[in-house]
């Protein structure tokens, strides 16, 4: 193996490695150096039970190579793709949040490759159904993150003026939620399975993504998976999108 490759972090949130791995897809295919994981015994243990829903290749560099190497590589915290990236380099894919402004970037095959091939893990058909029936709004909240109360509610009254009956279902175990009145009325849904909970709230029509440290890949990724017609996504204006987006609507 040469000189040159990228370099992935790991992170503990599966779509915070959704976004990591998204993103190594991208520069392999934009620079054609290979990707890699570090092979921390550790790390790679709970990559792999996270993402054996997925049928993805990993590939896994030894940790003596890393940090051989991993000194020349260019780190990339933020990536902007629009720029050229050099082929010369190797790179260190050091985010978790995917840039809504990168979104045309991400092409039918990778996004095929970050869903689950299946869904037998699913027990709760009832609470499915009542989502896949109604005109549901879907909130994921982090236990640990600050509420912006102010930003939900402004995003649930312009949701309002475009869909009839609107249904907020809350994904949660965030106390602060705890008798907290919003715009419209919501359903909360704490479920300890994160591949059933994301399923769940992917399968909302429509999406509020919370501009959170904690919060916004999980909005973000069921954004992308379940992009419809009809469906409308909701960040905070606050992330600047350079360009217009279909469906997609800040406030």
């Amino acid at each position: 193996m040469g000189e040159k490759f990228n370099l992935i972090k790991y992170h503990t949130n599966f779509c915070d490695n959704l976004s990591a791995y998204a993103y190594s897809e991208i520069l392999s295919q934009k620079t054609g150096i290979k990707c890699y994981y570090e092979n921390n015994t550790i790390s790679r243990n709970m990559l792999e039970k996270q993402m054996s829903h997925l049928d993805l290749e990993l590939n896994f560099l030894s940790i003596n190579r890393v940090k051989e190497i991993s000194k020349k590589a260019n780190e990339l915290n933020n990536i902007y793709l629009n720029k050229k990236i050099s082929k010369k380099h190797s790179h260190y894919i050091n985010t978790g949040m995917f840039n809504i402004n990168d979104i045309s970037y991400l092409s039918n095959e990778i996004i095929n490759k970050l869903q689950f091939k299946n869904t037998d893990f699913l027990i709760n058909h009832d609470i499915l159904e009542e989502i896949s029936t109604t005109n549901s709004i879907g909130i994921y909240i982090d236990k640990n993150d600050d509420i912006d109360f102010d930003f939900i509610n402004r995003a649930l009254k312009r949701l309002n003026k475009y869909i009839k009956q609107p249904k907020v279902f809350i994904f949660s175990s965030n106390s602060k939620l705890k008798n907290q009145d919003l715009y419209l009325n919501y359903k909360i849904i704490n479920i300890d399975d994160f591949k059933e909970e994301f399923t769940l709230l992917k399968s909302c029509k429509h999406k509020i993504i919370l501009n959170t440290k904690n919060s916004y890949s999980e909005g973000f990724w069921a954004a992308v998976f379940n992009q419809k017609e009809y469906c409308l996504n909701v960040y905070d204006k606050k992330i600047k999108v350079k360009r217009k987006l279909k469906n997609w609507i800040g406030v």
